[in-house]
């Protein structure tokens, strides 16, 4: 009878435990709801009253005017989780919270205010602050200021009175040593469509100073002939991937927010991935463009993004950053030139579709920050404003770090920060965080996103220094793509003396600066000349962390680790490099680097043509030696290799050999394998690589060439 009685006991506990987490939960929910209603409805004075969505602002002025006028907006409260979180079964993304610092109402120069058309007052900005309030609330709750990118205690984010020495500041107590901490965090900063000659560094020109990205090179490594691709979705999963565009799931990279996954097959492991499985904290802030899949089941109104009754904003993104190893994120799916212009967080949308989504069209709108433009209409949420979207990633970044400092301080971290600068729209912001002017600074706006491009470095850089983990981080600049077409009339070339622009195969298209910081451990302000690219970032982050390389994955990643160690360090560097141009899905134009030498194919309507240069002396790309005699076989030799790694290779003739990594094994084989089990071409990369009639996925691609 008394087991009996027990087990009937342990039955009851067991029925039990489920619906009191559902109840805990849905109380944590509740909590929030109430917070935010309560300072909704608070009658605040000094309020912004809306009429309609973006037509019409109300000041009421009764603060001085050298104040800031207050935002009527939820209370920002700061949690950390629990110790043990609750969790609810079959929703990992559930979890309870505890507040930790005070609520702070912020005021109207933060990045989650309404834009309006007209323009505002001269003000300068003031922080309230708030009740001290104590209670749970749950993560998925309705989205709150903290949502939206806004700095947490007594900083407000966008505010031209504040340092940045307020923006990086730490505990100093729980700074990890480097014993405590094995392997060294990483900082991957990545700026959008800055060429070499928007450098300073590169070739002495450029009309932007860059006091921020000078001191990152002369406490560094700087690359001289670093490559990506010449655009950007292509070059982003090329870093995180280690592959050539091709081998994702689109010829030309996933942009889009739409029908279809990322760009990641399911078989490839993501730098982040790795990193994560290594011990990792990771996080990234900043443009997605690697594609993901509106939930529940995709696309079905591009022009509703938000609104539409078919998507369910209540599930996150699929295939988005926390699907490819991201523990935390804060983005938008296509930086700031594409809809919606809204931010996920952790993959979840931080806009209220029913109270905070606005149909944006193309225009200018006038914002305390600056001056927030629209190239292509569509939804997004009410408090969008491009100008900020730099500083809010900056934010964002210091958010992350004092976080991991509090509760991961045993852990390294890998921070990946995707920029807005300096991609169109070019809408600086009037002042950087610090107060430093940005906007007018120089003849363009695009000069002028340079400039806040630097200031946003500078602070990343200096959240590093001022934790004290200098000298336990590798530091990481580089831009996705070559820089922009020639403005007439303003002396700054993007690309120096190189030939072409974003978007083409000439240097200029796709010649990147890039520079490694590591203090310590990389040598100090020096140069490599040796030519890398992008998909190297993987291998040789693996190599210097001691990480192995999973298989079918960073198949076109070469280390160069030994490189940034010493320029004699030549041994185990790549003897050639491909790039690649494809415009919807159609390859225009690829090309190869071998030593010197430089081969480009152009696939055009009526006839194909070849290229050939010595960029080590025609850095231009001038003097076209593709019809000189002496140069036949190389370029023989040339063409058979770019088609090897490219997405239409031949089919090997005869035997290969193939490696089973379940059962770490090799064997010869033939294409009749794959003839014979065409399945086995998802389990076997050779099967791509080597037989491109059976296993290739490209044929379209493959079909114009």
């Amino acid at each position: 009878m008394i087991i009996l009685f027990v087990l009937s006991l342990l039955v009851m506990i067991g029925h039990g435990a489920s619906p009191g987490v559902n109840t805990q939960v849905k109380e944590l929910e509740t909590t929030t709801h109430e917070i935010r209603r309560n300072v909704s409805d608070d009658d605040d004075r000094r309020a912004i009253a809306t009429s309609g969505v973006t037509d019409e602002w109300t000041y009421f002025h009764d603060a001085p005017p050298s104040q800031t006028i207050n935002l009527r907006k939820p209370q920002q409260i700061e949690m950390a989780p629990t110790s043990s979180p609750t969790v609810v079964k079959g929703d990992s993304n559930v979890v309870s919270y505890r507040p930790t610092r005070q609520v702070w109402e912020y005021g109207v120069l933060a990045p989650n205010m309404m834009p309006s058309r007209l323009s505002s007052p001269s003000l300068s900005p003031m922080l309230i602050q708030g009740n001290t309030e104590t209670s749970g609330v749950s993560s998925r709750s309705s989205p709150t200021s903290q949502d939206k990118g806004l700095q947490s205690e007594t900083q407000s984010p966008v505010s031209s009175n504040i340092s940045t020495e307020s923006i990086v500041s730490a505990n100093e107590n729980r700074i990890p040593s480097t014993e405590e901490v094995k392997k060294p965090n990483i900082l991957l900063i990545l700026a959008d469509d800055v060429g070499t000659g928007d450098i300073p560094r590169y070739w002495n020109s450029g009309l932007v100073k860059m006091p921020n990205i000078d001191k990152l090179s002369d406490m560094g490594v700087t690359f001289l002939d670093a490559h990506a691709t010449p655009l950007c979705a292509p070059s982003r999963y090329m870093l995180l991937s280690g592959n050539y565009q091709h081998r994702g799931r689109n010829p030309n990279g996933s942009w889009n927010l739409g029908y279809e996954n990322n760009q990641f097959t399911s078989n490839q492991k993501s730098l982040s991935e790795v990193l994560k499985g290594a011990g990792y904290q990771t996080f990234m802030t900043g443009k997605w463009h690697l594609g993901a899949k509106v939930p529940p089941s995709g696309l079905v109104d591009r022009e509703k993004y938000l609104t539409s009754p078919w998507h369910n904003w209540s599930l996150p993104l699929i295939d988005g950053p926390q699907d490819i190893g991201f523990d935390h994120s804060y983005i938008t799916t296509g930086g700031i030139q594409e809809p919606p212009y809204s931010f996920f967080r952790n993959g979840v949308l931080t806009t209220d579709v029913q109270s905070e989504s606005v149909y944006w069209e193309t225009g200018s709108y006038t914002t305390p920050v600056g001056d927030s433009v629209i190239l292509r209409a569509g939804e997004g949420d009410v408090s969008w404003d491009s100008s900020s979207y730099n500083m809010i990633l900056v934010n964002e970044t210091s958010m992350f770090l004092d976080e991991h400092y509090r509760n991961y301080a045993d852990q390294p971290f890998f921070a990946y920060v995707a920029l807005g600068a300096v991609h169109i729209p070019h809408s600086p912001p009037n002042h950087y965080l610090d107060g430093q002017p940005v906007a007018n600074e120089y003849p363009s706006g695009h000069l002028d996103m340079l400039l806040e491009m630097d200031m946003a470095a500078g602070s990343l850089v200096s959240m590093i220094e001022r934790h004290g983990v200098a000298n336990n981080t590798i530091i990481i600049f580089a831009s996705d793509n070559g820089g922009l077409r020639y403005t007439p009339g303003i002396p700054h070339r993007s690309s120096g003396p190189l030939r072409g622009k974003k978007g083409e195969i000439w240097e200029g298209g796709h010649r990147i600066p890039f520079i490694m910081r590591y203090d310590g451990v990389f040598p100090a302000n020096e140069q490599r000349d040796h030519f890398v690219g992008l998909n190297d970032v993987y291998a040789t982050l693996c190599e210097l962390l001691d990480i192995e390389v999973p298989p079918l994955s960073a198949q076109d990643s070469v280390s160069f680790a030994d490189y940034i160690l010493s320029h004699n360090n030549t041994d185990k560097l790549r003897n050639s490099l491909a790039c690649y141009d494809y415009k919807k899905s159609t390859l225009q134009s690829d090309a190869l680097r071998k030593g010197n030498l430089k081969l480009i194919r152009f696939f055009e309507e009526l006839e194909s043509r070849i290229e050939l240069y010595d960029v080590q002396n025609d850095i231009s790309e001038s003097v076209d030696l593709s019809n000189d005699p002496f140069y036949k076989d190389v370029i023989l030799e040339m063409i058979n290799e770019l088609q090897s790694l490219g997405p239409c290779p031949d089919d090997v003739i005869g035997l290969f050999p193939i490696h089973n990594h379940l059962l770490d094994v090799t064997f010869n084989t033939t294409c009749n394998f794959f003839q014979r089990k065409p399945w086995k071409c998802n389990e076997f990369i050779e099967g791509e690589l080597n037989c491109n009639s059976i296993c290739g996925r490209h044929t379209r691609v493959c079909a114009s060439v």
